[in-house]
């Protein structure tokens, strides 16, 4: 646990906020996740566009316990091709949930090397 799990869920409104560093994407995530809890591994995902705001669209995918490529390069095609119907500059966040509490598993950390990787690969920028 850090400093920031001990404060406040920032308050809803502050969602759409500018997003200026991955500390404001979690700030951002946290604002509109709130005291939610989950029973399964999601995979959320939505857009920033050029004024650093989260666009109010998000969608969610159900996660496997290891990422699957064929999965991956799905997304990753999908979002490459919504990105495409936007203005340049448009970027996509990523949000890992799950049951339970506590730090970021080694799990997670395959799951966002993966999406990094990725995303790279289709040119998705995050």
């Amino acid at each position: 646990m850090n400093h920031v799990d001990l404060l406040p869920v920032p308050p809803m409104d502050t969602a759409t906020d500018p997003v200026h560093s991955a500390s404001d994407l979690r700030q951002r995530w946290r604002a509109l996740m709130g005291p939610l809890g989950f029973d399964q591994r999601l995979l959320w995902f939505g857009f920033v566009g050029t004024d650093r705001r989260l666009i109010k669209a998000l969608s969610q995918i159900a996660m496997n316990p290891r990422p699957k490529g064929r999965i991956l390069k799905n997304l990753m095609s999908a979002l490459r091709t919504t990105l495409d119907d936007f203005q340049p500059g448009v970027t996509v966040a990523f949000l890992l949930t799950g049951p339970g509490r506590g730090p970021i598993s080694q799990a997670d950390r395959i799951w966002a090397k993966s999406l990094a990787d990725m995303a790279e690969r289709f040119a998705v920028p995050l």
